[in-house]
């Protein structure tokens, strides 16, 4: 079995494992409705588990840096629910305000937009209002960033991936257009093709299947957290030990190209 298959079939229990936790969860209805903590925690749990089922379809079909987009997402996923689990109700009141924040924005961007045309449009009264409305009940309410997510969460370190993932794929950059060119010949005879699909280094599936499981793997330790603790299905300490096991391969491998 070669590694990239090694890493897809623990893809595949950890997505079960996702799965299980999701399944057997048993969330009572509280006062605090959708805003209880463990309710959020399952839907960044499902959020997660969808967002890795899709980079793991795309590496299938050759879409390397779709699917590291994905990646990116995971990781965004994990700061929020390791800050949950740390804050509790506080990083869900947090979540209120970052809401509150996005739908001001987008508001005045809609109002400003709206003034540059030549004709007046219906909605722009009632929006002004539901702006106004949430100005007065947030004040100025603040963001939240993913590198606080991080830090709160205690994921500080995992940030730095995050931010490689967002230049090496989900943005248009320098590096991430750089994947889709190659050179060949010397001299007055070098010529550049571009790709529709990116070329890929060699370990390039691996090397991203360790960076998908890797947050999946914390979504699901921090929602169980959550969740009370129950252990179902496999054991989460068994699926740590597979996922190291399998990134010391991928050490192993990444030394082996350079020699």
């Amino acid at each position: 079995m070669s590694l990239t298959d090694e890493w897809l079939a623990l893809s595949h229990r950890l997505y079960e494992k996702g799965k299980a936790i999701f399944d057997h969860s048993n969330v009572l209805e509280s006062e605090a409705g959708t805003k209880d903590t463990k309710v959020v925690a399952l839907t960044l749990l499902a959020r997660t588990t969808g967002n890795f089922q899709a980079a793991v379809l795309l590496l299938e079909n050759g879409h390397t840096v779709e699917a590291r987009t994905m990646v990116r997402c995971c990781y965004e996923n994990l700061f929020w629910i390791a800050a949950l689990a740390k804050k509790g109700d506080a990083f869900v009141r947090d979540m209120e305000l970052d809401d509150a924040a996005s739908r001001m924005k987008r508001a005045n961007g809609l109002l400003e937009w709206s003034k540059e045309q030549n004709q007046k449009f219906d909605f722009y009264e009632k929006l002004e209002t539901f702006r106004d409305d949430m100005k007065e009940k947030h004040r100025k309410p603040g963001a939240i960033t993913q590198k606080a997510a991080a830090d709160n969460g205690g994921l500080g370190p995992a940030y730095i991936i995050y931010r490689e993932l967002s230049g090496d794929a989900a943005h248009p950059s320098a590096t991430s257009l750089s994947r889709h060119v190659t050179w060949g010949g010397e001299g007055d005879t070098a010529r550049f093709t571009v790709h529709a699909l990116p070329v890929d280094e060699p370990l390039a599936v691996p090397d991203t299947l360790e960076l998908a499981c890797n947050p999946l793997l914390g979504v699901c330790v921090a929602a169980n957290q959550i969740l009370g603790g129950t252990e179902v299905g496999e054991r989460l300490s068994t699926l740590f030990d597979a996922f190291n096991a399998l990134s010391d391969a991928n050490k192993t491998a990444r030394q082996r190209s350079k020699e």
